[in-house]
């Protein structure tokens, strides 16, 4: 298999793990566990279903290879097009995207440590997860999220003025950017609330817009080897 399929691959096994990820965090409500704040409730949770947790950390790591891979496979594609310090520049977000789903994947995925404290005293085991939430959500989630949305518009962006992708993907690009707009803007309390449930929304659109670019990389890998093996027959009366 050639690494432009490999690639393409990795970013579609990435998005659908990314889907995955978001159904497993969004879990608990579904169980019944309607507090989603409450340590207690959570730790009850976790003490129930901590297989959930284990199934989200590796669902990260998956994310965090195939991410890498990505990354990759499209600075390959557009490097002969883009300047050198603009793809090294979106290749860069992306690693970071990588490093910070490894590193919340291996937390994630560490979940019976947690509930050893919470064993031996409840209100350790309290501390231990809110520490662990300020760490994981809002903390390598966050960063994770918003390298990943800074990856796709820089690649969003390159591909539009290289005319290296297809321009309704450049152009869904504006997906992320809606993300980062919400990331780094939402702590300052300046956006309108009504526009949560947008910023929400672009969580599972950045994931389609992952699925999306892969299967246009996919394609245009299974044209590129089919092209290649094109055989030319020699016109009768020549030479061959």
């Amino acid at each position: 298999m050639s690494s432009a399929r490999i690639g393409a691959l990795s970013i579609i096994v990435f998005a659908v793990a990314g889907v995955i990820w978001f159904a497993l965090e969004i879990a608990p409500p579904a169980l019944g566990f309607e507090d989603t704040d409450s340590p207690a409730v959570m730790l009850r949770f976790l003490r129930e279903h901590s297989e959930l947790s284990v199934y989200a950390g590796y669902t990260l790591l998956v994310m965090a290879i195939t991410m890498t891979v990505a990354t990759f496979a499209v600075t390959d594609a557009l490097a002969p097009r883009a300047s050198l310090l603009a793809i090294r520049t979106t290749s860069a977000f992306g690693i970071l995207c990588a490093a910070f789903f490894f590193m919340l994947g291996v937390i994630r995925s560490s979940v019976l440590p947690l509930l050893y404290i919470d064993g031996l005293n409840h209100a350790w085991g309290e501390a231990g997860y809110v520490t662990v939430q300020l760490m994981t959500i809002h903390g390598f989630a966050q960063a994770g999220s918003l390298a990943l949305c800074l990856w796709a518009v820089g690649i969003s962006l390159i591909g539009l003025r290289t005319r290296a992708l297809p321009r309704w993907l450049c152009v869904l690009g504006v997906i992320p950017a809606l993300r980062i707009v919400g990331l780094l803007f939402g702590p300052l309390n300046v956006l309108p609330d009504v526009l949560w449930i947008v910023f929400m929304l672009a969580i599972p659109g950045v994931m389609l817009w992952c699925l999306l670019l892969g299967l246009v990389l996919l394609r245009r890998a299974f044209t590129g080897s089919a092209n290649a093996q094109v055989v030319r027959l020699p016109v009768p009366g020549t030479a061959a």
